[in-house]
């Protein structure tokens, strides 16, 4: 089984095209599979995983700099919308979000540094994984923005929001250390 990668509306924003084997047993997938051009120099440090309940929505977070890190995010269990936020200065795609549905058949996302990440619980149970660069390090540099400064309006009727989410500033009042490098971000 080979897994392919295909460019989404953001530079250096992929999504994987898996194929997952069922039989009687269940099912195999595949997220990450050998070398390809389009994931350049990316090589996974650290694995973790959320489990949310329906309509809770997490994000928009980021690792800022010296910690910036590149993350392969899918999911295991449930469905998500997933957003993807572009915070590098001179990106042609800057201040643009990118809502993609993830499943655990629908392939995974790498998201290029100096991207915000998001996404809400559609189903009950859900886990999503991701696969890091960069560890998750100091607290002082994990940060983000309020998701619905950056127009994400949830599904869920009352969305479930970590407080510390809501106290995140918002995309106006974020000044951006990260600068566009061209396509693998």
């Amino acid at each position: 089984m080979k897994v392919t990668w295909k460019q989404l509306a953001i530079p250096g924003l992929l999504m994987s095209s898996v194929e997952s084997v069922h039989d009687d047993r269940g099912s195999f997938t595949k997220v990450l599979s050998g070398e390809d051009p389009l994931l350049g120099s990316f090589k996974p440090c650290e694995v973790f995983w959320t489990q949310s309940s329906l309509g809770v929505l997490r994000g928009l977070h980021f690792q800022l700099p010296p910690e910036a890190t590149r993350k392969l995010v899918f999911v295991v269990s449930g469905s998500v919308r997933d957003f993807v936020l572009d915070l590098r200065v001179g990106s042609p795609t800057e201040g643009r979000v990118v809502e993609v549905e993830l499943t655990p058949f629908s392939g995974a996302m790498l998201i290029p540094t100096g991207c915000a990440h998001a996404y809400e619980a559609v189903s009950d149970h859900t886990i999503v994984c991701y696969a890091q660069d960069v560890p998750l390090g100091r607290a002082d540099l994990y940060s983000g923005i309020r998701a619905d400064s950056a127009g994400i309006k949830p599904r869920a009727a009352h969305p479930i929001i970590a407080a510390k989410d809501l106290r995140l500033p918002t995309l106006d009042e974020f000044i951006s250390p990260f600068i566009f490098e061209g396509e693998s971000g």
